[in-house]
């Protein structure tokens, strides 16, 4: 065989063999895509209405949408806004936050990831959302009561399972060193947690709240609860034209301490009552019932009151209600 002949063999075969090297050499340096892997990870972060909920996702190489799918049933029926993942081969960290969820359920969730070679879901996973904490809050009505008059403890038992719940009354009388002690029985709560404890007869300043009985136990803030002194009015005409009088009397009940001060007041211009006679509780305590009497010298009828006011801290000053006296 001629020596060219050889040659151009050997040319050609190399030339061939140069071709399918760069070939092979271009497919190789063309990245694969493909679909994208995911696995769906645990829930942390987990309170009574949110969770935050993760994955791992490879994206196959090519971008990819993830979102995560959750309900109360494998049905799902929400989802968390789509977020998008660059181009890559290697899993990357996935997680978002559910919110608005109801307390003390069971969640199903999983994890999805769709590019442009196909979707896939992540195993269901399932999260179960906190307990709503128990609080206590409470009122008092009215505030202040008149000596020996009822008072309405209401509130509120907030949290999960707050309904048909044991709560009990405690009060702390002034001066308030005795501490809390538990007044009468406990009472239950309604479907919506509310109560009530009447007081039929309030004595003195207090202080209450109220504490569920089962455990963990749970404490209201405190309420106070003022008492004043309740007190009667009435008059009598003792006087002349020429020299107008009355007598104005009445009671203060409890019994008050010495110095307590009586003050007649006579609404004046309308809306400003003005002192016009007085006297102190110093002489007519007894009983456990102070009596007054006092004399008022005036031309003009009108309305009258008397406030009796407490210098010590077991109650508070008081009004009686108002009288209406003649004039001369």
């Amino acid at each position: 065989m001629p020596k060219n002949s050889k040659r151009l063999r050997y040319a050609l075969a190399a030339a061939t063999l140069a071709t399918v090297l760069s070939a092979a050499s271009a497919l190789a340096a063309t990245p694969t895509v493909r679909a994208p892997t995911a696995t769906t990870g645990a829930a942390t972060s987990i309170t009574y209405q949110s969770a935050v909920v993760a994955s791992t996702v490879n994206p196959g190489n090519q971008a990819t949408e993830v979102y995560f799918d959750y309900g109360l049933t494998p049905a799902y029926g929400s989802a968390t806004t789509a977020t998008a993942l660059p181009a890559g081969t290697q899993a990357v960290a996935v997680k978002a936050t559910i919110s608005g969820l109801v307390a003390n359920t069971t969640y199903d969730y999983r994890i999805v990831a769709v590019n442009a070679s196909g979707r896939v879901n992540g195993a269901e996973r399932t999260l179960k959302t906190a307990k709503i904490p128990a609080s206590l809050a409470i009122i008092a009505n009215p505030s202040p009561v008149s000596f020996g008059g009822p008072v309405a403890i209401e509130g509120t038992l907030a949290g999960t399972g707050n309904a048909n719940q044991a709560v009990a009354l405690q009060q702390s009388t002034y001066p308030y060193t005795a501490g809390f002690v538990q007044v009468g029985n406990s009472e239950l709560t309604t479907a919506t947690g509310t109560f009530t404890f009447n007081v039929l007869s309030a004595g003195s300043n207090s202080q209450y709240r109220v504490v569920s009985v089962k455990n963990p136990t749970v404490q209201s803030p405190v309420v106070n609860e003022s008492v004043a002194i309740l007190a009667t009015l009435k008059s009598r005409g003792i006087g002349t034209r020429r020299h107008p009088e009355s007598r104005f009397s009445g009671t203060a009940s409890p019994g008050l301490e010495t110095g307590a001060r009586i003050a007649i007041e006579q609404l004046t211009a309308g809306t400003v009552w003005k002192v016009v006679g007085g006297t102190s509780t110093a002489s007519f305590t007894h009983s456990g019932l102070a009596t007054f009497k006092v004399k008022v010298r005036y031309r003009r009828g009108g309305f009258f009151r008397v406030l009796v006011e407490s210098v010590e801290g077991a109650h508070v000053s008081g009004y009686s209600p108002t009288l209406i006296a003649r004039g001369y």
